[in-house]
């Protein structure tokens, strides 16, 4: 047999059965066979030598994940397990995958208990989800660098309920924070204001209408009376300084659809992927300057690392931006008044 047959016949390709992988333990007693340990099995579709298609892997920690495969890399649908002590399996996430990460749509179920269902970008949360909280918190909007970030609603286990923007995980901006009463089943008062760190800092307290639905609503609780002279003056001057100080910090807030018109959405949409020729999510610093071109702006590099100084990324050629980094970075650039 000449050494190409025998190199074609030792290729893998189509569909095999489980090839066990494994390693050489250390050497024991003098005499003792050599013994060795199963790292991992896989069985599925092979092309040139690679898992592509549609296999199944399990390791030796029983983690195992069943669905597509790419150039040997987890990509298209797929589901991955981890097993428990007691031999029993857990799905950690079942979704969509690139190049060995969530990447698309995907539900993740948390060792803690939290469930996530949502946008995935590079193996993080990022775009629109809903994650449910193991202590009965709900929280459904946007996410960014796998935290709440942008515009979302928030239902508390109490009955509260917030809707407003988020920054890093934290309440940062406009929102409004409705109060359960629990003896009365209904919201009773609400929080229209300002939120800065996760606290709000500057706003109007007031009550809420009575529920027809909740009886026990159209029991008057008064909030004091305000004898502040001039309320709403005082209200809207402390409402402009607490933005003003917040404003560069707020830049890196997704809202973009407060920000851009549907077009201007489009078009910055279609200038990254122009750019993202390889579809993977992410362009770096140096690419910035082309995707800036396709919509027309032509922003010097003192301005681009400044405006990349505040969304906490760095001027450097390798450093990768998601499209919320690029959108941003082009609110900031030609800022929209408020």
């Amino acid at each position: 047999m000449t050494s190409t047959a025998q190199e074609a016949r030792a290729s893998r390709n189509g569909a095999r059965r489980t090839i066990f992988y494994t390693k050489k333990l250390p050497d024991g007693k003098e005499g003792e066979e050599k013994k060795y340990a199963r790292t991992h099995q896989y069985l599925g579709e092979w092309k040139d030598n690679m898992w592509e298609g549609k296999g199944t892997l399990e390791k030796a920690d029983g983690s195992r994940y069943v669905g597509e495969w790419k150039a040997g890399k987890r990509d298209g649908v797929g589901t991955l397990w981890h097993r428990h002590a007691d031999g029993s399996l857990r799905k950690v996430y079942s979704g969509l995958w690139v190049d060995d990460m969530q990447q698309g749509r995907g539900t993740l179920n948390y060792k803690s208990g939290d469930v996530y269902i949502g946008d995935w970008v590079r193996g993080q949360r990022a775009g629109s989800g809903i994650c449910t909280y193991a202590d009965g918190g709900v929280y459904e909007g946007e996410w960014l660098d796998d935290k709440r970030h942008g515009f979302g609603v928030y239902d508390y286990k109490n009955g509260d309920h917030f809707e407003g923007h988020w920054m890093a995980d934290l309440k940062e901006g406009k929102g409004v924070h409705f109060y359960y009463d629990k003896e009365k089943k209904a919201h009773t008062k609400r929080y229209d204001g300002e939120w800065v760190d996760d606290t709000p800092r500057c706003g109007a307290y007031t009550e809420m209408p009575p529920d027809p639905l909740a009886p026990l609503s159209m029991l008057p609780d008064p909030l004091p009376p305000n004898e502040l002279v001039d309320a709403n003056g005082v209200l809207s001057k402390r409402l402009s300084e607490v933005r003003a100080e917040r404003a560069q910090l707020r830049a890196k807030r997704i809202a973009l659809e407060e920000r851009f018109t549907e077009e201007e959405l489009e078009a910055l949409q279609l200038a990254f992927r122009r750019v993202d020729v390889e579809d993977a999510g992410v362009i770096t610093y140096k690419q910035l300057p082309s995707a800036f071109e396709h919509v027309g702006m032509a922003p010097t590099s003192e301005e681009l690392a400044a405006v990349l100084s505040q969304l906490g990324k760095a001027a450097e050629p390798a450093t990768e931006l998601h499209f919320e980094h690029f959108a941003q970075a082009a609110d900031m650039l030609s800022p929209v008044e408020e």
